[in-house]
């Protein structure tokens, strides 16, 4: 994909800093992380192996009910993201005066991604043994997205991708694909994702991936904010986390004649898979993944200025990623400040990559660089810059990885419109 004329218009996000953009943003900024003590169950009096270990965790500071606006709409649909997504995208649509009848709605997409987003359903099911007449409407992971397209009245292509952990990346993708061949005008997208929840939890620790509070001399221990440590030579595992973002996006012809801001662009990007091992990140195939995106987006790795890294905290992965970077950058990496937001906002899984893009176009706008929290350096990796606390850098161009299970890769470039 190469399209520099690809511009996002606007953004908003719910996440464990804030049910909102701009309460997360100010959140960030000021180094705060939103891994808290997990209490949408007691991890304590869960049967399943490996349940009770896992304490902590990333969740929207607020409950399921008041999410859905009352336990009657709660009741209706247990999960979650069939009502934050209307909500996320409402807020976008309202800030740009969104209006159908000034549009095709067939040219009008609404597309999402999202790993696990039908396991609260089935956990309802499961503890209750009553009917649940939307039960298999929650099983297709386009209902949250039919649910906004009904509500805005759009009637373009609508679904959502799965590609594990970079599905949201995966349809950042695809959206600006279908604008740039022509077959759509605007793409509102959404990544979601709420797998807190002892199926989640147990699932994710039979593979060793998540962090467990099982050490008392771990400086985490008593501390749930220290617990998510990209890159650090004592990580231990990532935070599983709820989350929600979306962004719209359309050619900057559009956007002009609609009168919308543009605020960033996607200046171009590549996905491959590794075909090889299902939860080992090929260091060899994310390295070309990265260098085929910054061709595509025809930029150099001299032109990045910020690398906004995959880094969900576990050792092997991290490891993996960092020393593909330093195949595509070497020693420039302690050149360029590399930020891990997973260290702040844990991760949400299918959500994590539309995030990432929402903070990185911020980031250059706000000429901010988001801290790595928790970080300290690992004696076994490729020194690199990786700056612990948020500081003010003026850049343009941010390289932004998304990596999942079964190997699947998405890398972007995406800039500031125009470039300051």
């Amino acid at each position: 994909m190469r399209n520099d004329d690809v511009v996002i218009v606007d953004y908003d996000c719910m996440t464990p800093l804030g049910l909102t953009f701009d309460s997360t943003w100010k959140e960030l900024i000021n180094n705060r992380s939103g891994i808290t003590a997990i209490d949408r169950y007691d991890p304590s009096n869960e049967p399943l192996r490996g349940v009770s270990s896992v304490a902590y965790g990333g969740q929207l500071p607020v409950s399921y009910e008041v999410l859905a606006g009352s336990d009657s709409l709660y009741k209706k649909s247990s999960e979650p993201a069939y009502h934050a997504v209307k909500t996320v995208c409402k807020r976008i649509l309202e800030r740009i005066r969104f209006n159908i009848s000034d549009h095709n709605p067939q040219r009008i997409a609404i597309l999402g991604g999202t790993a696990f987003t039908s396991q609260i359903s089935h956990d309802w099911v499961a503890k209750t043994g009553k009917p649940y007449v939307y039960f298999m409407l929650n099983q297709c992971h386009n209902i949250p997205l039919s649910v906004a397209a009904k509500e805005f009245g759009m009637k373009g292509p609508s679904f959502s991708v799965s590609g594990a952990c970079a599905s949201s990346g995966h349809a950042v993708f695809l959206g600006a694909h279908l604008i740039r061949t022509g077959l759509i005008d605007c793409a509102l997208i959404a990544g979601f994702e709420f797998p807190i929840l002892p199926i989640c939890v147990a699932g994710f620790t039979w593979l060793n991936t998540l962090y467990t509070r099982d050490d008392p001399t771990d400086r985490a221990y008593d501390m749930p904010v220290a617990a998510s440590r990209p890159f650090s030579k004592d990580r231990r595992g990532f935070l599983l986390a709820e989350g929600v973002g979306a962004v719209l996006i359309c050619n900057a012809e559009y956007a002009t004649a609609m009168g919308w801001p543009m605020k960033g662009s996607i200046r171009g990007g590549y996905m491959n898979s590794d075909g090889d091992h299902l939860t080992q990140t090929s260091t060899d195939n994310i390295a070309f993944c990265m260098r085929t995106a910054m061709e595509l987006a025809q930029c150099s790795p001299e032109d990045i200025g910020c690398i906004n890294a995959h880094a969900t905290s576990t050792t092997v992965g991290d490891e993996a990623e960092l020393q593909a970077l330093y195949q595509v950058f070497g020693h420039r990496l302690m050149n360029i400040p590399i930020v891990a937001n997973k260290s702040q906002l844990g991760h949400s899984l299918g959500a994590s990559s539309i995030l990432s893009l929402i903070l990185a176009v911020e980031g250059m706008r706000e000429r901010v660089i988001l801290p790595t929290l928790n970080y300290v350096p690992d004696p076994c990796l490729p020194e690199a810059w990786i700056p612990a606390g948020c500081l003010e850098h003026s850049h343009n161009l941010t390289l932004l990885n998304s990596f999942g299970f079964g190997g699947t890769n998405v890398s972007f470039v995406v800039g500031i419109h125009p470039p300051g």
